[in-house]
């Protein structure tokens, strides 16, 4: 019988009102005793379950004729011990699991027969040396002095492991040389608990139980001590006890593990046979019933049969021959019920599902199947297909909308059904421009949708006679449909109906002006001139600009010259052409001219000269020293660093080119770019004074110099938290803005350069006083905009695109591959730009302490890899790890952003050279790393708290301050970390 039938038939004789003889009871728990099988958990756990409840049964009803012997190295688990047949016992229980009546019930302990051990000794003291004792015994054993030797032997004592060895070795000879079991036995159990747990002493003790006949303690501690550490003279001592017990798998286990130690035991081979023998006479029992069941056609019997077999002896052929061919016959069998099944399905779901369990389990016939298997796939697809279509036709009949949208996008997308997909897009001229439109399909599903509903909005608004508002839905989405004749004619009609209507009204404002002397509401007529000229032709609004200057210089007086010469120097430091263009038509003195512009072009001036850029693995890696250069940040292509003479040198490892510029600016760095069209926009001498320059190899220009509070207008007590360039205009800027100590809600919006019209495209969070804002990509502008609980992703003109309940900790913004790094609750985590594709890193918790005090240089995707800055000192953290390295020399590393590699360098000014080196690899080598320790909910010592701080701080005490010295390199105004550039 297997276990399985063992525990079921334990389960009814618990269940059963008849009270069982105690032999019963005892032969159930030792064949479910699940000590020394190997079981699934769920199994162990259910046999010793039911191993106690047969325990208490035993001494609730028969008690009186049964004793508790407890372990001598744990009072919580004892044997119990037939009173009167010491070779009768029912395994092992713990003292917990017994019941109150089976612990009333039991017999107190007798003592152990004299026949197994001798008469207790009196106590001796502990012999301060374990060594001598041996040493002496060992010369009495030489001449022969047995009973002397045995008597000095027994009365070794120690109090720790220090003279384990000793008492190891003084039990092996008590065993061995003399036989004195009892002795030994004895011996051991007189020694402290503490030496009692150890491994090797319960093992002489077991092997000393065996041999003194004293079979059920011995087998309680072999069953307590691993297979795998037991010696061979041990491992055959317990094969034979379980070979006694009737568990003979387990007990040839144990001859297996015997054999593949170590040393000659006279008993393992007669043993090994006799056991063969034994299973093997069991095995071919079981393998004749299978024969007979097979013969019958009881394939599951047959088989549980021949498996029975193969239990009791594994190396039986027949048995094996057996279980395949009825694991062949079944196979045969379900497959023709499957073929039988699928010659009656109909097609769908599950026929598909038996064409692909046919695939996975008739190989003879794969070809075949999965021939079957693409036609139903198709056929499906076909039928989906046409049941999409037709909802779509019912959809377009209901006009909604955003339903037919989602149809249509999904049939764009089954490549193998474009006839379908035409035809869709042919139910309604609003589906016209979604075929195969390439600009829409490059963009988010959302931004695409929401363009195309705004595109039907606008139609629908025409059709039904309503023109007002549609232009600039029109216009809104003119880049996604201009190419389609459809919008094109659309956009065309409504422009010119706009346009006339746009001239008759300025016509009729200029009609107004006329004649009018009062100077306010002349600029009032035409500001509502200006408005309404804008979707005029450029030659246009020249000649209606002409009209006003004209008429505005009869009513009130012009600037002098001197201030439209003032005008001009303005608007060449802020990069306006146009503005400065005009003002300079306005000034007629040269000279005053000339001056204006030699002011404005020393201020500007940069100086470019080339440079060599090379890679070499012939460069030192030197990150202890001091660097040459200090890095001023990255974009996804350059690198800027800058030398002792203050000049920048611009890397760009797109185009391997080095640049050397020279300028008066001063202590530069790097705060956004576009890198694509190179342009860059640097903070210089304050916190508030930006620069915007067009650099490329070879040659630059400092196109704008401002600075914030007067170029963008800004009132008093607002700060600039960040600023953006924007890629479609020169003069407009990105503005992340708060007000000082949060007396207003922070604002996030688009400004020009000496606007008095103030922010457009405005957005505020919640009435938050402060935003969080990252560039999520430069072609396009999009921008991460967020604030406590709420994150979102903005197009150019800051409309929502999508949005997640967070606050916003972003680490890196990788746009190459469209994703974004952020740190969240305690782990750093990466995401798509839609929020749907998530990857944590779980052992990234480090990121914890370094989000504070700590700049963040770069990070690498390649090797999960943060470059990280505190004062005059960096470090690399592996966050796929939990793992720092050694802080090294600050700047000696660089970086694109994110980074592909980690580069050092060596800078030759006077040769014109500059060097890079990828040590990508090297600095998991040349470096040593620590795990970051945690101590969640502990108690840190005062060591410990300072070897972590030692480490988070790259070596600076406490007294060091690394609070200061990152407020010493960050501004007030959030653009402390200067590489920190998202491109």
């Amino acid at each position: 019988m297997t276990w399985d039938l063992h525990v079921a038939e334990a389960e009814t004789l618990l269940e059963s009102s008849r009270i069982p003889s105690s032999l019963e009871i005892i032969t159930l728990i030792k064949r479910i005793n699940p000590t020394r099988l190997q079981l699934p958990e769920a199994d162990r756990e259910r046999g010793y379950r039911i191993k106690g409840a047969l325990q208490n049964l035993l001494l609730e009803q028969y008690g009186e004729a049964f004793c508790l012997v407890p372990l001598a190295w744990s009072t919580e688990i004892v044997l119990i011990k037939h009173s009167v047949l010491p070779s009768v016992d029912a395994c092992h229980a713990v003292v917990g699991a017994l019941s109150e009546k089976a612990l009333r019930t039991v017999a107190e302990p007798v003592e152990s027969s004299p026949s197994k051990l001798p008469p207790k000794k009196k106590a001796k003291p502990l012999d301060p040396y374990p060594k001598d004792a041996l040493r002496q015994a060992q010369q009495l054993l030489e001449k022969f002095e047995y009973c002397q030797a045995e008597e000095l032997l027994s009365s070794i004592r120690i109090e720790n492991s220090c003279a384990l060895p000793s008492l190891l070795a003084a039990a092996t000879l008590l065993m061995e040389e003399i036989g004195a079991y009892g002795t030994v036995i004895e011996m051991l159990l007189s020694q402290p608990k503490a030496v009692l747990k150890d491994t090797s002493v319960r093992e002489i003790l077991a092997l000393a139980y065996y041999r003194n006949g004293m079979i059920p303690e011995a087998r309680a501690l072999f069953d307590a001590l691993p297979a795998a550490v037991l010696q061979k003279n041990s491992l055959c001592a317990y094969a034979e006890i379980s070979f006694k017990d009737g568990s003979l798998t387990h007990a040839y286990r144990l001859l297996e593990e015997a054999g593949s130690k170590e040393g000659f035991v006279a008993m393992l081979a007669p043993l090994k046979k006799e056991i063969e023998e034994t299973m093997l006479a069991e095995a071919h029992t079981w393998l004749q019933s299978a024969q007979e069941a097979l013969s019958r056609d009881l394939l599951a019997q047959a088989e549980s049969l021949s498996l029975e077999a193969l239990a009791r002896y594994p190396a039986l052929p027949k048995a094996r021959e057996m279980v395949a061919k009825v694991k062949a016959r079944r196979e045969a069998e379900e497959l023709a019920a499957l073929w039988e099944r699928l010659e009656t399905s109909e097609q769908g779901a599950p026929r598909l599902d038996l064409l692909e369990t046919l695939l996975n389990r008739d190989t003879k016939h794969k070809e075949k199947i999965a021939r079957l298997l693409a036609a139903e796939k198709a056929a499906m697809k076909k039928e989906l297909v046409h049941s999409r279509l037709q909802e779509l036709r019912e959809e377009t009949a209901q006009e909604r909308w955003p339903k037919c949208y989602h149809i249509i996008d999904w049939l764009s997308r089954q490549s193998d059904h474009a006839g379908s997909y035409r035809d869709a897009c042919a139910l309604s001229p609003n589906f016209s421009v979604l075929h195969n439109n390439r600009r829409l399909q490059k963009v988010a599903g959302k931004t695409a949708r929401e363009a195309w509903l705004r595109w039907v909005q606008a139609r629908s608004a025409l059709q039904a006679g309503r023109r007002e508002g549609c232009l600039e839905l029109m216009e809104g989405v003119r880049e996604y449909f201009e190419h389609y004749p459809e919008f094109a004619e659309e956009y065309r009609n409504l422009l010119g109906w706009e346009q006339e209507s746009a001239r008759s009204e300025i016509a009729d404002l200029l009609q107004q002006v006329e004649g009018d002397a009062d100077p306010l509401r002349v600029c009032t007529l035409f500001n509502r001139v200006r408005k309404k000229m804008t979707i005029l032709p450029e030659e246009e609004k020249i000649a209606y600009k002409k009209i006003m200057q004209d008429r505005m210089a009869l009513v009130m007086p012009g600037p002098t010259e001197e201030e439209f010469a003032n005008a001009y120097h303005c608007a060449l430091l802020f990069g306006n052409v146009e503005a400065a263009a005009y003002f300079r038509e306005m000034v007629s003195d040269t000279d005053r001219l000339e001056q204006v512009e030699k002011d404005v072009s020393e201020l500007m001036k940069l100086e470019a000269a080339p440079m060599t850029l090379t890679f070499s693995d012939d460069i030192p890696i030197d990150l202890a020293s001091q660097s040459p250069l200090r890095c001023l940040g990255s974009t996804n292509r350059h690198i800027f660093l800058v030398d002792d003479k203050g000049d920048m040198i611009m890397a760009d490892l797109e185009e391997m080119t080095a640049t050397r510029f020279t300028s008066i600016l001063d202590r530069m760095s790097l705060v956004d770019a576009l890198p694509a069209q190179g342009i860059f926009l640097f903070r210089t001498y304050d916190d508030s004074f930006f620069a915007r320059a067009e650099l490329s190899s070879g040659k630059g220009a400092i196109t704008a110099l401002f600075d914030a509070p007067s170029g963008l207008l800004m009132k008093d007590g607002t700060k600039v938290n960040n600023i953006y360039l924007s890629s479609e205009r020169a003069t407009d800027y990105y503005l992340n803005t708060s007000e000082k100590e949060g007396t207003a809600p922070a604002t996030m919006g688009r400004q020009r350069l000496r606007s008095k019209n103030g922010m457009v495209d405005a957005i505020q969070i919640n009435d938050e006083p402060r935003i969080y804002s990252w560039r999520l990509s430069s072609n396009p502008d999009k921008f991460i905009i967020g604030a406590t609980d709420e994150t979102r992703i903005c197009a150019k003109n800051l409309t929502l695109d999508v949005a997640m309940a967070m606050t916003p900790d972003i680490w890196e913004v990788d746009e190459a591959n469209g994703h974004i790094y952020y740190f969240y609750i305690h782990m750093l985590k990466r995401v798509d730009f839609d929020f749907d594709n998530y990857v944590e890193f779980p052992d990234s918790g480090g990121c914890f302490f370094f989000r504070d005090y700590h700049r963040m240089l770069g990070l690498c995707p390649a090797t999960n890899t943060i470059h990280l800055a505190l004062r005059d000192k960096s470090a690399l953290y592996d966050y796929s790890a939990n793992k720092l390295s050694e802080p090294f020399s600050a700047d000696t590393i660089v970086s694109t952003r994110p980074a592909r590699k980690w580069y050092c360098f060596h800078y030759d000014r006077d040769a014109g050279e500059l060097k890079l080196r990828d040590v990508t690899e090297e600095v998991f080598k040349i470096l040593e790393w620590k795990t970051v320790p945690f101590k969640m909910g502990r108690t840190w010592s005062d060591k410990e708290y300072q070897e972590l701080h030692n480490l988070l701080y790259f070596g600076y005490s406490s007294e060091d301050n690394p609070e200061s010295s990152v407020s010493s390199q960050e501004g007030e105004d959030g653009f402390g970390d200067t590489a920190r550039v998202a491109m």
